[in-house]
């Protein structure tokens, strides 16, 4: 399954506040996110995800920052099980003229 997400990618600097407070920007990131991956069908079991990350600010983005915001977004929308069943990721970052997120999750 391939799914592509028009939406700039969110760090996981800017996910909580203090320890325990999702902050404002990834209430309304992860709401985005839910919306734009309900049309996409669950994928059981362990997977391989992939994350391709086209960014306009490709030098500045830290790359191991976006992922588990966007793991924990999948769980959440139960196109995969739980994030403990992701048994291989691999992240990736382009430059880009447009943000947007391309995810491929293949079913091991």
């Amino acid at each position: 399954m391939i799914i592509i997400l028009e939406t700039k990618p969110l760090s996981v600097n800017q996910v909580w506040r203090g320890h325990r407070f999702k902050t404002k920007a990834y209430k309304e990131y992860e709401e985005e996110l839910l919306w734009l991956l309900k049309k996409y069908k669950k994928v059981n079991g362990f997977v391989e995800v992939s994350y391709k990350l086209y960014l306009k600010y490709f030098s500045t983005s830290d790359v191991g920052n976006f992922e588990k915001p966007l793991s924990d977004i999948l769980v959440k929308s139960e196109i995969i099980d739980d994030d403990r069943f992701i048994k291989r990721i691999i992240m990736e970052k382009f430059k880009s003229d447009t943000d947007y997120i391309e995810i491929t999750i293949t079913q091991i």
